[in-house]
């Protein structure tokens, strides 16, 4: 079975920018910088909609999968991951990253 190595940045937004803000900057920015990192194999975004989950303290998350872990800690050490880490702090007031190996169960051809 193949597996792919996963990080999940779980983000909040950063004091003093509003939602729209946050989801542009994210969407448009971050998001174009996200796909130049070598290595990278799929990337989404999720976005929280945190009037309906008020208990849930994320405005969102990404995903990243990679072929491996050795694959996604060379993508952040390079000068394009260095760049996109960089960014982080121009919409997100915290990320908390989780690394996670997934096992497609049912998963799109």
């Amino acid at each position: 079975m193949k597996t792919h190595t996963k990080r999940l940045g779980i983000l909040r937004r950063k004091d003093g920018i509003t939602h729209e803000e946050f989801v542009n900057h994210w969407l448009k920015m971050h998001a174009a910088l996200c796909v130049k990192l070598p290595g990278l194999r799929r990337y989404s975004v999720n976005l929280v909609d945190r009037k309906r989950f008020p208990h849930f303290d994320y405005d969102g998350f990404s995903e990243l999968w990679f072929d491996s872990e050795q694959d996604l800690v060379a993508a952040l050490a390079s000068p394009e991951g260095k760049v996109l880490l960089a960014d982080l702090p121009n919409f997100a007031k915290d990320v908390s990253p989780i690394i996670s190996v997934e096992y497609p169960i049912l998963w799109p051809s």
